[in-house]
Protein backbone atom coordinates (compact mmCIF):
# COMPACT_ATOMS: atom_id res chain seq x y z
CA UNK A 1 0.00 0.00 0.00
CA UNK A 2 1.54 3.49 -1.02
CA UNK A 3 2.10 6.19 1.41
CA UNK A 4 -0.16 9.00 1.22
CA UNK A 5 0.51 12.95 1.33
CA UNK A 6 -1.37 15.68 1.49
CA UNK A 7 0.27 18.43 -0.31
CA UNK A 8 -1.09 21.60 0.88
CA UNK A 9 0.32 24.36 -1.64
CA UNK A 10 -1.81 27.43 -3.04
CA UNK A 11 0.70 28.03 -6.22
CA UNK A 12 -0.71 25.50 -8.83
CA UNK A 13 3.10 25.30 -11.04
CA UNK A 14 5.05 24.39 -7.94
CA UNK A 15 2.01 22.54 -6.56
CA UNK A 16 1.82 19.94 -9.89
CA UNK A 17 6.02 19.79 -9.29
CA UNK A 18 6.28 18.79 -5.86
CA UNK A 19 3.25 16.36 -7.43
CA UNK A 20 5.10 14.63 -9.74
CA UNK A 21 8.22 14.44 -7.72
CA UNK A 22 6.18 11.96 -5.14
CA UNK A 23 4.30 9.75 -7.48
CA UNK A 24 7.93 9.18 -9.52
CA UNK A 25 8.68 8.29 -6.28
CA UNK A 26 5.49 5.88 -5.66
CA UNK A 27 3.61 7.84 -3.10
CA UNK A 28 0.17 8.70 -3.21
CA UNK A 29 -0.56 12.08 -3.52
CA UNK A 30 -3.57 14.67 -2.33
CA UNK A 31 -3.72 18.19 -3.24
CA UNK A 32 -5.53 20.83 -1.69
CA UNK A 33 -4.74 25.12 -2.17
CA UNK A 34 -5.04 26.21 1.04
CA UNK A 35 -5.72 24.95 4.85
CA UNK A 36 -9.31 24.59 5.14
CA UNK A 37 -9.08 22.62 1.86
CA UNK A 38 -6.32 20.49 3.55
CA UNK A 39 -8.13 20.10 6.78
CA UNK A 40 -11.03 18.89 4.80
CA UNK A 41 -9.28 16.47 3.23
CA UNK A 42 -7.10 15.27 6.41
CA UNK A 43 -10.28 14.23 8.08
CA UNK A 44 -12.04 12.77 4.75
CA UNK A 45 -8.83 10.94 3.30
CA UNK A 46 -6.11 10.29 6.82
CA UNK A 47 -2.98 10.66 4.74
CA UNK A 48 0.09 10.01 6.25
CA UNK A 49 2.12 12.93 6.33
CA UNK A 50 1.27 16.25 5.20
CA UNK A 51 3.66 19.12 3.23
CA UNK A 52 2.31 22.42 3.71
CA UNK A 53 3.07 25.80 2.48
CA UNK A 54 3.03 28.57 5.24
CA UNK A 55 1.63 31.42 3.23
CA UNK A 56 -2.01 30.57 1.66
CA UNK A 57 -5.09 32.26 1.59
CA UNK A 58 -8.40 31.61 3.77
CA UNK A 59 -5.91 29.38 6.11
CA UNK A 60 -2.43 29.53 6.75
CA UNK A 61 -0.11 26.78 7.61
CA UNK A 62 0.36 27.87 11.43
CA UNK A 63 -3.12 28.27 11.73
CA UNK A 64 -3.55 24.66 9.63
CA UNK A 65 -1.01 23.15 11.63
CA UNK A 66 -2.79 24.03 14.56
CA UNK A 67 -5.84 22.55 13.86
CA UNK A 68 -4.15 19.67 12.94
CA UNK A 69 -2.57 18.98 16.32
CA UNK A 70 -5.64 19.73 17.79
CA UNK A 71 -7.33 16.35 16.72
CA UNK A 72 -6.26 13.42 18.53
CA UNK A 73 -5.68 11.77 16.06
CA UNK A 74 -3.54 13.51 14.43
CA UNK A 75 -1.18 14.53 17.48
CA UNK A 76 1.30 12.29 15.93
CA UNK A 77 1.03 13.06 11.89
CA UNK A 78 4.40 14.08 10.45
CA UNK A 79 4.08 17.46 9.13
CA UNK A 80 6.60 19.28 7.13
CA UNK A 81 6.52 23.25 6.00
CA UNK A 82 7.43 24.80 2.68
CA UNK A 83 8.36 28.37 2.88
CA UNK A 84 10.39 31.17 0.89
CA UNK A 85 12.17 32.04 4.14
CA UNK A 86 12.16 30.70 7.59
CA UNK A 87 13.16 33.71 10.45
CA UNK A 88 13.74 32.19 14.09
CA UNK A 89 10.48 33.16 15.02
CA UNK A 90 9.14 31.62 12.46
CA UNK A 91 10.83 28.27 12.80
CA UNK A 92 10.14 28.16 16.34
CA UNK A 93 6.39 28.90 16.21
CA UNK A 94 5.86 25.84 13.98
CA UNK A 95 8.12 23.48 16.11
CA UNK A 96 6.24 24.27 18.88
CA UNK A 97 3.17 23.90 17.33
CA UNK A 98 4.89 20.34 15.96
CA UNK A 99 6.24 20.90 12.51
CA UNK A 100 9.14 18.14 12.24
CA UNK A 101 10.83 19.96 9.06
CA UNK A 102 11.25 23.30 7.28
CA UNK A 103 12.06 23.13 3.11
CA UNK A 104 13.01 26.34 2.10
CA UNK A 105 12.05 27.39 -1.57
CA UNK A 106 13.10 26.54 -4.36
CA UNK A 107 13.02 23.02 -3.22
CA UNK A 108 15.22 19.96 -4.38
CA UNK A 109 13.73 16.74 -5.19
CA UNK A 110 16.39 15.13 -3.30
CA UNK A 111 16.08 17.45 0.01
CA UNK A 112 12.20 16.45 -0.18
CA UNK A 113 12.40 12.76 -0.37
CA UNK A 114 15.19 13.21 2.90
CA UNK A 115 12.78 15.01 4.67
CA UNK A 116 9.92 13.28 3.80
CA UNK A 117 11.91 9.65 5.14
CA UNK A 118 13.14 11.79 8.22
CA UNK A 119 10.08 12.22 9.07
CA UNK A 120 8.20 9.35 8.55
CA UNK A 121 11.21 6.85 10.71
CA UNK A 122 10.26 9.55 13.59
CA UNK A 123 6.83 8.71 13.33
CA UNK A 124 7.12 4.83 13.10
CA UNK A 125 9.94 5.18 16.25
CA UNK A 126 7.35 7.08 17.77
CA UNK A 127 4.41 4.46 17.19
CA UNK A 128 6.66 1.73 18.58
CA UNK A 129 7.89 3.67 21.51
CA UNK A 130 4.01 4.41 22.25
CA UNK A 131 2.89 0.96 21.63
CA UNK A 132 5.68 -0.63 23.81
CA UNK A 133 4.59 1.96 26.89
CA UNK A 134 0.87 0.60 25.88
CA UNK A 135 1.30 -2.73 26.12
CA UNK A 136 3.39 -2.35 29.00
CA UNK A 137 0.60 -0.50 31.05
CA UNK A 138 -1.83 -3.44 29.86
CA UNK A 139 0.47 -5.80 31.70
CA UNK A 140 0.64 -4.15 34.65
CA UNK A 141 -2.78 -4.13 34.78
CA UNK A 142 -3.87 -7.71 33.99
CA UNK A 143 -0.88 -8.36 36.39
CA UNK A 144 -2.75 -6.13 39.28
CA UNK A 145 -6.30 -7.29 38.33
CA UNK A 146 -5.02 -11.22 38.40
CA UNK A 147 -3.14 -10.71 42.12
CA UNK A 148 -5.78 -8.88 43.35
CA UNK A 149 -8.59 -11.94 42.27
CA UNK A 150 -6.65 -14.67 42.60
CA UNK A 151 -4.48 -13.53 45.92
CA UNK A 152 -7.95 -13.71 48.37
CA UNK A 153 -9.46 -16.33 46.13
CA UNK A 154 -6.05 -18.69 47.12
CA UNK A 155 -6.57 -17.43 50.78
CA UNK A 156 -10.16 -18.72 50.70
CA UNK A 157 -9.02 -22.05 49.38
CA UNK A 158 -5.96 -22.76 51.58
CA UNK A 159 -8.18 -22.14 54.52
CA UNK A 160 -11.10 -24.30 53.53
CA UNK A 161 -9.00 -26.98 53.12
CA UNK A 162 -6.99 -26.48 56.32
CA UNK A 163 -10.47 -26.88 57.67
CA UNK A 164 -10.96 -30.10 55.95
CA UNK A 165 -7.98 -31.70 57.36
CA UNK A 166 -8.66 -30.44 60.69
CA UNK A 167 -12.38 -31.70 61.32
CA UNK A 168 -11.72 -33.21 64.68
CA UNK A 169 -8.93 -31.98 65.81
CA UNK A 170 -8.90 -28.33 65.77
CA UNK A 171 -10.75 -26.39 68.94
CA UNK A 172 -13.88 -24.24 68.36
CA UNK A 173 -11.63 -21.23 69.13
CA UNK A 174 -8.97 -22.19 66.35
CA UNK A 175 -12.21 -23.11 64.20
CA UNK A 176 -13.82 -19.86 64.88
CA UNK A 177 -10.18 -17.81 63.91
CA UNK A 178 -9.82 -19.87 60.42
CA UNK A 179 -13.37 -19.08 59.71
CA UNK A 180 -13.17 -14.97 60.30
CA UNK A 181 -9.94 -15.37 58.32
CA UNK A 182 -12.11 -16.78 55.12
CA UNK A 183 -14.42 -14.83 55.34
CA UNK A 184 -12.30 -11.74 55.72
CA UNK A 185 -10.59 -13.49 51.58
CA UNK A 186 -14.22 -13.97 50.88
CA UNK A 187 -15.31 -10.57 51.42
CA UNK A 188 -12.04 -9.30 49.91
CA UNK A 189 -12.47 -11.44 46.81
CA UNK A 190 -16.30 -9.99 46.29
CA UNK A 191 -15.87 -6.54 46.78
CA UNK A 192 -13.31 -6.57 44.00
CA UNK A 193 -15.65 -8.44 41.73
CA UNK A 194 -18.58 -6.04 42.63
CA UNK A 195 -16.36 -2.76 42.08
CA UNK A 196 -15.21 -4.99 38.40
CA UNK A 197 -19.37 -5.19 37.64
CA UNK A 198 -19.88 -1.59 38.56
CA UNK A 199 -16.60 -0.07 36.35
CA UNK A 200 -18.46 -2.85 33.52
CA UNK A 201 -21.69 -1.32 33.70
CA UNK A 202 -20.88 2.48 34.90
CA UNK A 203 -21.88 4.03 31.68
CA UNK A 204 -25.60 2.20 31.90
CA UNK A 205 -25.77 3.61 35.56
CA UNK A 206 -28.52 6.01 35.72
CA UNK A 207 -29.11 7.95 39.42
CA UNK A 208 -32.01 8.00 40.76
CA UNK A 209 -31.87 11.48 43.01
CA UNK A 210 -33.50 11.69 46.09
CA UNK A 211 -33.81 14.49 48.63
CA UNK A 212 -31.13 13.72 51.17
CA UNK A 213 -32.46 16.11 54.27
CA UNK A 214 -28.92 15.52 56.62
CA UNK A 215 -25.57 14.44 55.10
CA UNK A 216 -24.23 14.39 58.54
CA UNK A 217 -26.75 11.50 59.20
CA UNK A 218 -25.61 9.60 56.40
CA UNK A 219 -21.95 9.98 57.14
CA UNK A 220 -22.37 8.74 60.66
CA UNK A 221 -25.17 5.69 59.93
CA UNK A 222 -22.04 4.84 56.99
CA UNK A 223 -18.97 5.02 59.95
CA UNK A 224 -21.54 3.25 62.42
CA UNK A 225 -21.93 0.14 60.12
CA UNK A 226 -18.30 0.26 59.17
CA UNK A 227 -17.13 -3.48 60.23
CA UNK A 228 -13.97 -1.73 61.16
CA UNK A 229 -14.14 1.21 64.16
CA UNK A 230 -12.36 4.41 62.28
CA UNK A 231 -11.57 6.95 64.25
CA UNK A 232 -12.43 10.33 63.26
CA UNK A 233 -13.88 13.59 63.61
CA UNK A 234 -16.59 15.32 61.99
CA UNK A 235 -17.10 18.83 61.88
CA UNK A 236 -19.24 21.44 60.39
CA UNK A 237 -22.57 22.41 59.52
CA UNK A 238 -25.20 19.80 58.21
CA UNK A 239 -26.87 20.30 54.90
CA UNK A 240 -28.99 18.19 52.61
CA UNK A 241 -28.77 17.68 48.75
CA UNK A 242 -30.21 15.81 45.99
CA UNK A 243 -28.44 12.52 45.53
CA UNK A 244 -28.74 8.58 44.68
CA UNK A 245 -28.64 6.92 48.06
CA UNK A 246 -26.76 4.08 46.51
CA UNK A 247 -23.72 6.20 44.95
CA UNK A 248 -23.61 8.68 47.57
CA UNK A 249 -23.00 5.34 50.48
CA UNK A 250 -20.56 3.98 47.61
CA UNK A 251 -18.87 7.54 47.87
CA UNK A 252 -19.04 8.21 51.74
CA UNK A 253 -17.71 3.99 52.19
CA UNK A 254 -14.66 4.46 49.62
CA UNK A 255 -13.79 8.05 50.95
CA UNK A 256 -13.80 7.16 54.59
CA UNK A 257 -12.05 3.41 53.80
CA UNK A 258 -9.54 5.10 51.85
CA UNK A 259 -8.59 7.56 54.09
CA UNK A 260 -8.51 5.06 56.90
CA UNK A 261 -7.00 2.68 55.38
CA UNK A 262 -3.57 5.08 54.25
CA UNK A 263 -3.72 7.02 57.06
CA UNK A 264 -0.48 8.02 58.98
CA UNK A 265 -1.96 8.74 62.03
CA UNK A 266 -4.83 8.17 64.59
CA UNK A 267 -7.59 10.04 62.93
CA UNK A 268 -9.33 10.86 59.93
CA UNK A 269 -11.16 14.35 58.98
CA UNK A 270 -14.76 15.12 57.86
CA UNK A 271 -15.49 18.50 57.68
CA UNK A 272 -18.80 19.14 55.81
CA UNK A 273 -19.62 22.79 54.53
CA UNK A 274 -22.46 23.99 52.41
CA UNK A 275 -22.70 21.77 49.39
CA UNK A 276 -19.21 19.94 50.19
CA UNK A 277 -17.63 17.29 52.35
CA UNK A 278 -13.77 17.09 52.89
CA UNK A 279 -12.30 13.65 54.03
CA UNK A 280 -8.51 14.50 54.61
CA UNK A 281 -5.74 12.17 56.39
CA UNK A 282 -2.27 12.57 57.13
CA UNK A 283 -0.15 9.97 54.63
CA UNK A 284 3.50 8.87 54.21
CA UNK A 285 3.08 8.21 50.19
CA UNK A 286 3.15 11.25 48.55
CA UNK A 287 6.03 13.56 49.08
CA UNK A 288 4.90 16.60 47.13
CA UNK A 289 1.90 18.72 46.63
CA UNK A 290 -0.14 17.65 43.51
CA UNK A 291 -3.34 17.12 41.78
CA UNK A 292 -4.94 13.50 42.01
CA UNK A 293 -6.87 12.39 38.88
CA UNK A 294 -8.58 9.51 39.77
CA UNK A 295 -8.40 6.65 36.79
CA UNK A 296 -9.63 3.48 36.56
CA UNK A 297 -7.13 0.62 37.36
CA UNK A 298 -4.72 3.05 38.65
CA UNK A 299 -3.29 2.91 41.87
CA UNK A 300 -0.69 5.69 43.61
CA UNK A 301 3.11 4.73 43.57
CA UNK A 302 1.65 0.80 43.54
CA UNK A 303 5.21 -0.30 42.83
CA UNK A 304 6.45 1.10 46.32
CA UNK A 305 3.66 0.56 48.25
CA UNK A 306 1.25 -2.64 48.04
CA UNK A 307 -2.12 -2.10 48.34
CA UNK A 308 -5.24 -3.84 48.06
CA UNK A 309 -7.21 -3.54 45.62
CA UNK A 310 -8.08 -3.04 41.90
CA UNK A 311 -7.71 0.49 41.92
CA UNK A 312 -11.17 1.18 40.77
CA UNK A 313 -12.76 2.89 43.95
CA UNK A 314 -12.09 6.57 43.84
CA UNK A 315 -12.86 6.21 39.92
CA UNK A 316 -15.97 5.16 40.57
CA UNK A 317 -16.71 7.56 42.90
CA UNK A 318 -15.92 9.71 40.97
CA UNK A 319 -18.44 8.94 38.24
CA UNK A 320 -21.04 8.53 40.31
CA UNK A 321 -20.76 11.92 41.48
CA UNK A 322 -20.27 13.22 37.75
CA UNK A 323 -23.66 11.36 37.40
CA UNK A 324 -25.45 13.16 40.07
CA UNK A 325 -24.08 16.43 39.06
CA UNK A 326 -21.50 16.85 41.67
CA UNK A 327 -17.75 17.07 41.37
CA UNK A 328 -14.68 14.86 43.28
CA UNK A 329 -11.68 15.82 43.44
CA UNK A 330 -8.58 14.96 45.14
CA UNK A 331 -4.78 16.09 45.90
CA UNK A 332 -2.24 15.93 48.14
CA UNK A 333 -2.39 19.52 49.68
CA UNK A 334 0.90 21.65 50.70
CA UNK A 335 0.82 20.09 54.53
CA UNK A 336 1.08 16.94 52.54
CA UNK A 337 -2.35 15.68 54.03
CA UNK A 338 -4.66 13.71 51.22
CA UNK A 339 -7.38 15.60 50.90
CA UNK A 340 -11.05 14.36 48.78
CA UNK A 341 -13.68 16.86 47.93
CA UNK A 342 -17.52 16.13 47.05
CA UNK A 343 -18.78 18.71 45.79
CA UNK A 344 -22.35 18.43 45.80
CA UNK A 345 -25.03 20.05 43.31
CA UNK A 346 -26.77 23.11 44.72
CA UNK A 347 -30.32 22.72 44.40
Amino acid sequence: MKIKILLVEDELDLRENLRDILEINEFEVIEAEHGQEGLEKLLALSPDLIISDVMMPVMDGYEFLEKVRSIDQYANLPFIFLTAKVEKCDLRRGMETGAEDYLTKPIQAKDLLSAINIALNKKWNRDSWLQQKVQEVLLEERNIKYHELRTPLFGLMSLLQILKDSLGILSEEDLKELLDKAIISADRLNFSLLNLSRYQNIEKAEPERVWIPSVKSMITKRLVSNDKKIQHSLIGLDFGCWFDIKHFDFIVEELVSNANKFKDGDLINIELSPSKIKVSNNQMILDTPQQIVPKAFSQIRRKYFEQQGLGLGLYLASEYAKKNQGILKAKADTDLRFCVELILPQE
